[in-house]
């Protein structure tokens, strides 16, 4: 562009990396949210990495009885004890997921610019991922995606500076080596991060089988057409090259792999949980028949190009159980056709892309449709907005070609990209305000959260201020137990059982008290028939919340595992 054409390439790239870092430093204060997520895996995060930091292994600390942890995988919660060495607070993780978004939506520039030759389009797409809600949301949650984001960034940004042709050669840069050994490590520690993760590690060996594919045609061709010597030597050591890369993937992925089953089986686990989640149908049956297979994958068909896809591009949240319309459904297809003419005209790492986006896509349509969202692609979402932006671009591009070639039409694709771009500002600015306000509110309060919640919040409180450290509490929520008592021990209750065998239970664990809450169904379903059925084995401590037609209260009951004879009667809130 001509207003740009007297600055320096690289004062360009910085004036761009400054307005990035405004935009997102102004969006994060914006929607930074000091109350905990009611998501009970970011407890279980803050709980593992709590572990980590003391000294306690990789233990699940939340519960009475400790237990060697084994669903998650160790990667987040390292990086979360990481940052409790230094910062023994909640909030501090917080803001560290946040620097690892601005750090990915940096790490995107760079990607984008040098993938595409393009850079306001690497500036547009970075702006508005700045503003994009589902990746802000996560950013000021203490969850692996923003780790996995910057993560897989990195890897495809290595990836893209990375000549594998060259890579065991003597005359090979010092700094390749470099590039390939952030790849080797970010690959692995993405696996140990979420299981998704998989997908770019899957994408990276294909990418790799294939360019070894390549350069074994090439060398074959260059033996067969007895082309000059050193043709066939640049050829075969480019062949060998990219064997040994290929070779090297596999062998520390499938190390790390190895370590972390061989530690899991030393505990007693052989199959991984997210199997039997795998085949969980939405109510609750089990997958069993072809029919519920291809059932599930046009579910996710529609769901995703219906709804998460073009809601993940055009930024907005909408609601799980919304029904999707046709109109949904040709938007979404549209949006879908602009991306893969944007991912099919790119100059650089097409195959990579294709690969890794692919594979993801692939997994989410066998998924069971119930986790569905934005978060399950998180990682890829950036890509989705550069593409679909370049698609725009490239789109616009194969229609100019018709026209005759004048100033003006050179000018249309570029034109046409900033318009759509400021098409879509104010639809991410209008997605962010229920976040804002929602961050306004420092506390869980009854403005903001359901009253039975806020009543289970304050049960734990009371229990917090009022029973010793010993006591042995039984509630529906350990996890949020944990968090909201300062760090004080729980357990749970089954969510169906008859009073006789959940008596015999709260006597084995050598339960003191138990939570009966409306917040969740079965503290009424469950346990309260049994303190109906043995009113000689509880005490009522206090009740919050009023005992009316429309709603029940919150109940703290003391647990004596022999019968008692006490005064009727409930403390008041």
């Amino acid at each position: 562009m001509n207003i740009f054409k007297n600055i320096q390439p690289r004062t360009l790239i910085y004036y761009c990396l400054g307005i990035i870092t405004c935009v997102f430093v102004f969006n994060y204060i914006q929607i930074f949210d000091f109350k905990p997520d009611l998501n009970g895996d970011n407890v279980y995060y803050y709980a593992l990495g709590k572990a980590l930091a003391s000294g306690q292994g990789y233990t699940n600390i939340m519960f009475l009885e400790e237990s060697p942890h084994s669903h998650f995988p160790p990667g987040y919660p390292l990086f979360t004890a990481l940052i409790l060495l230094f910062f023994k607070s909640y909030t501090a993780l917080k803001i560290a997921n946040g620097v690892l978004f601005g750090l990915s939506i940096l790490l995107l520039f760079f990607l984008t610019k040098r993938i595409s030759g393009n850079l306001l389009l690497a500036l547009l797409t970075c702006l508005l991922c700045c503003m994009q809600q589902a990746m802000l949301r996560y950013s000021t949650i203490v969850m692996s995606e923003m780790l996995f984001t910057f993560l897989t960034m990195g890897v495809l940004y290595l990836f893209s500076l990375l000549d594998t042709d060259r890579l065991f050669s003597k005359d090979r840069p010092r700094r390749q080596i470099l590039y390939f050994a952030g790849i080797i490590i970010g690959l692995n520690y993405i696996y140990f991060v979420r299981t998704m993760g998989t997908s770019i590690i899957i994408a990276a060996i294909l990418y790799m089988l294939l360019i070894c594919g390549q350069k074994a045609l090439e060398w074959l061709k260059s033996k067969r057409e007895n082309s000059d010597a050193q043709i066939i030597h640049l050829n075969k050591r480019a062949l060998t090259s990219n064997l040994l890369t290929l070779c090297i993937i596999i062998a520390t992925f499938a190390g790390a792999k190895t370590a972390w089953d061989f530690r899991n089986k030393s505990i007693g686990v052989t199959q991984s949980d997210y199997l039997k989640d795998f085949k969980k149908k939405p109510k609750g049956q089990t997958m069993e028949t072809f029919s519920d297979w291809t059932e599930r994958m046009q579910n996710n068909l529609v769901s995703y190009i219906g709804k998460w896809i073009p809601t993940a591009v055009i930024s907005d949240e909408p609601a799980f159980d919304q029904k999707i319309t046709r109109t949904d459904l040709i938007k979404g297809t549209c949006i879908v056709i602009l991306m893969i003419l944007g991912l099919i005209t790119l100059p650089h790492m097409k195959l990579l892309l294709f690969l890794y986006i692919g594979i993801t896509m692939a997994v989410l349509m066998v998924w069971p449709e119930q986790y569905a969202g934005h978060r399950y692609f998180i990682g890829i979402i950036p890509l989705f907005i550069f593409l679909f932006l370049n698609g725009c671009v490239e789109g616009l591009r194969l229609l100019v070609k018709k026209m005759p070639e004048t100033k003006f039409t050179r000018l249309i694709p570029t034109g046409g990209m900033v318009i759509v771009s400021l098409f879509l500002f104010p639809h991410y600015a209008k997605a962010l305000k229920p976040q804002q306000n929602f961050a306004t509110y420092k506390v869980w309060n009854e403005r903001i959260a359901d009253a039975a919640f806020v009543e289970y919040i304050y049960a734990i409180n009371w229990c917090k201020k009022n029973l010793p450290e010993d006591a042995r509490i039984a509630c529906r929520k350990p996890e949020l137990f944990y968090l909201f008592s300062g760090g004080r021990k729980s357990t749970s209750f089954p969510q169906y059982a008859t009073p006789e065998d959940l008596l015999n239970t709260f006597k084995e664990k050598n339960l003191s008290h138990v939570i009966i809450d409306r917040w969740f169904r079965h503290g009424y379903v469950t346990v309260y028939p049994m303190v109906q059925k043995y009113p000689t084995h509880f005490k009522p401590l206090i009740q919050i919340g009023q005992n009316t037609k429309k709603q029940l209260p919150t109940l703290i009951f003391q647990f004596f595992p022999q019968a008692i004879n006490h005064p009727e009667g409930v403390v008041g809130k």
